[in-house]
C-alpha cells in the first residue's frame, strides 16, 4: 500500500503538472532520492512541531545556549523528526519599538530585502541545531496574520503604508461579527499584495538552507472580502503554483529539493469558502505535505476527509493538535489521529500556552518541560500509545473570533427528546486481546434532568444496560460499557428520555467523554 501511496505521488502530480505547464521533472528526481539527507515528502515524520518563533531573542544576558532550551531543546531526541519554526507574519513590525523574535522576520525584511544580523543570527542557530539533532526544519509564513486586529494602531510596514489593500478597516464590529478580526487583513485578490509575500519567499527560501518552506493558510483563513472567495479560487491556485515554481527552481540551483508544505482548515469546504481550491493543488501536485486543520476542535472527526483525499493524490497528511494539553488529553487525541490512518502528529503552539480549548471549553496547559518531553516520546507512535490512559471527548465546538470564519458548529448541546447522534472517535481498539481494556466509563453532562428522572444511552444503535447506568449528580451521569459495541474509529452516541422522565424539551446533553483505563 505504501508503495502504491508513493508511486501516485510522484506520477500522477507530475503527468499533471505537465499538462499544466508547470514542470513535475523535479518531483520525479525527489521520489527517487535515497539520501536520509535529502528532503523527501516520503521521510518519516512522526511529530511535526510548529514553533511560534517567539523566544525572547539572544543577548548578552542569554546566551545561545539558553534561547535553543526554551523550544527546542525538549523535541530532541523526542519522537518529533521536523521541525517549524515561524518567520512570517504581518502582525507587528519594527513601529511597535519592541525587540525582534523569530516569528519579526518578515516584518523585518523590508525595505532591505534582508534579515537584520539579531534575526540573522537566531535563524542560523536553530538551523545548525536542526543539523545536529538530525531533524528535518522548515520555514513557516502565516499567510494572513491578524493578531494586530486588536492592537491599538497597526505596525507592519505595508498596512501603514497601503491601507487599500487590507480586507476591511477598523470600526466598531459587533462582538460576533468576523471581520471584528479580519479587517486587518490582506487582500490576496490585490497583486501587491501577492507579489509582496512572492517577494518574501523567493529572497528569504535562497538565503536560509531549510529543508522547506510552509504556507500557513490556517493562521488566519480568510484571504478575500466576504462575499468574492468563490470568485478568487483561481487567483490563489496561481498565488501557490507561483510558489513551488519558486521552490523548485531553487531546489535545482542548491541540487537538493526545496519542499513545500501547506496547513488549511479542517475541511475541503470549509478551505474553499476561504478561497482554497486544496484539491486543485493536489492534482497539480503543487504540495508535498497536508497539515490537516486548526485543532481548535481536535476530537471530531472531520478531520479525516482531507486526510483520505491527500492519501487519494499520495500526499502525507498531518492533522493538527493546536495547544500542549496534559498528558492523558494528549495520548488521546494522538491516538485518534493514527486511527485516521494519518502519516504523523502536527503540534501548534506547544509552549507557553496557559490554556486551550477542549471539548468545547478552556482548560489547563502543560507547563513543565519534563512533562512534555515524555509525551513527545509517546504520541509520535502508536504502538507506544498503546495500554496508556486515554479519555475520548465528544467535541463541543471552538467559539473563537478569530478563527470564526471557518468554526463549525459544535455537535453539542443535544436534546434527549431530538434523540441527536452524538460523534464519539475513540482512537484505540479497546477490546485488543493483549492489551484489552479494564475499564470503560462514559461521563455524560446533561442539564435540566429533574432528581428521580433517568436518561437511556445507545452506543452504535445498541442500548445500554439500564444497570450499567448511575447517576453521580445533579447534572452528571455514568454508563459503565463492554468492549462491544465499541469499535475503533467514528461511534455515535444517543442520550434519550429514560425511566420515569416527562420528557422535558430543555432536557439536554452539555458534554460526553469516555475514560478507558487498563
Amino acid at each position: 500500500m505504501n508503495g502504491i501511496r508513493k508511486f501516485t505521488r510522484w506520477m500522477l502530480p507530475a503527468a499533471v503538472a505537465c499538462l499544466a505547464g508547470c514542470g513535475g521533472t523535479l518531483q520525479l528526481e525527489q521520489g527517487t532520492a535515497t539520501d536520509p539527507a535529502t528532503p523527501s515528502p516520503d521521510r518519516q515524520r512522526r511529530i511535526i512541531v510548529n514553533d511560534d518563533g517567539e523566544a525572547e531573542p539572544i543577548t548578552r544576558d542569554r546566551p545561545l545556549e539558553s534561547y535553543l532550551a526554551q523550544r527546542f531543546q525538549d523535541a530532541v531526541g523526542s519522537q518529533v523528526d521536523s521541525y517549524f519554526i515561524c518567520v512570517g507574519s504581518t502582525d507587528r513590525g519594527p513601529a511597535t519599538g519592541k525587540k525582534p523574535r523569530l516569528q519579526d522576520t518578515q516584518n523585518r525584511w523590508y525595505p532591505a530585502m534582508k534579515s537584520p544580523p539579531e534575526i540573522d543570527r537566531m535563524t542560523r542557530a536553530y538551523l545548525e541545531a536542526a543539523k545536529t539533532a538530525n531533524m528535518e526544519i522548515f520555514a513557516s509564513i502565516r499567510m494572513n496574520d491578524i493578531h494586530d486586529a486588536w492592537a491599538p494602531r497597526l505596525t507592519y510596514p505595508l498596512k501603514m503604508a497601503r491601507p487599500d489593500l487590507l480586507l476591511g478597516a477598523r470600526a466598531d464590529h459587533a462582538p460576533d461579527a468576523v471581520m471584528r478580526a479580519f479587517w486587518s487583513g490582506l487582500d490576496y485578490a490585490k497583486e501587491e499584495v501577492r507579489n509582496h509575500f512572492l517577494d518574501f519567499i523567493r529572497t528569504y527560501c535562497r538565503q536560509y538552507d531549510y529543508d522547506g518552506l510552509e504556507l500557513d493558510y490556517f493562521r488566519h483563513p480568510l484571504f478575500f472580502k466576504l462575499g468574492e472567495a468563490r470568485r478568487h479560487l483561481d487567483t490563489m491556485t496561481g498565488f501557490v503554483r507561483t510558489v513551488r515554481g519558486i521552490l523548485r527552481e531553487i531546489g535545482r540551483e542548491r541540487g537538493r529539493p526545496y519542499l513545500l508544505a501547506i496547513r488549511v482548515p479542517d475541511t475541503p469546504a470549509m478551505a474553499l469558502r476561504t478561497g482554497l481550491d486544496v484539491e486543485q493543488w493536489m492534482k497539480e501536485g503543487l504540495l508535498d505535505l497536508l497539515i490537516v486543520g486548526g485543532g481548535y476542535m481536535p476530537y471530531a472527526g472531520r478531520l479525516q476527509t482531507f486526510v483520505d483525499l491527500a492519501h487519494r493524490y499520495g500526499i502525507p497528511a498531518y492533522p493538527c493538535i493546536n495547544h500542549f494539553r496534559e498528558p492523558v488529553a494528549m495520548r488521546s487525541l494522538a491516538s485518534n489521529i493514527w486511527a485516521m490512518g494519518a502519516d504523523g502528529v502536527y503540534l501548534f503552539n506547544y509552549f507557553g500556552v496557559d490554556s486551550g480549548m477542549e471539548g468545547g471549553r478552556m482548560v489547563p496547559q502543560v507547563s513543565d518541560s519534563a512533562e512534555r518531553r515524555k509525551v513527545l516520546s509517546q504520541i509520535g507512535d502508536p504502538t507506544s500509545l498503546t495500554g496508556l490512559e486515554k479519555r475520548f471527548v465528544a467535541d463541543n465546538g471552538a467559539s473563537i473570533f478569530y478563527t470564526g470564519f471557518t468554526n463549525p458548529r459544535g455537535q453539542l448541546p443535544a436534546r434527549l427528546m431530538e434523540a441527536t447522534p452524538i460523534e464519539l472517535v475513540v482512537g484505540d481498539d479497546v477490546g485488543q486481546a493483549d492489551r484489552q481494556a479494564s475499564e470503560l466509563v462514559l461521563n455524560i453532562s446533561v442539564e435540566e434532568v429533574a432528581a428521580g428522572e433517568g436518561i437511556a444511552v445507545e452506543v452504535n444503535g445498541a442500548r445500554v444496560p439500564s444497570a450499567s447506568l448511575e447517576r453521580t449528580g445533579d447534572e452528571s451521569f455514568t454508563a459503565r460499557l463492554q468492549e462491544e459495541p465499541l469499535k475503533r474509529g467514528l461511534n455515535t452516541i444517543v442520550v434519550l428520555p429514560g425511566p420515569d422522565s416527562t420528557g422535558r424539551l430543555s432536557s439536554r446533553v452539555t458534554g460526553l467523554e469516555l475514560q478507558v483505563r487498563y
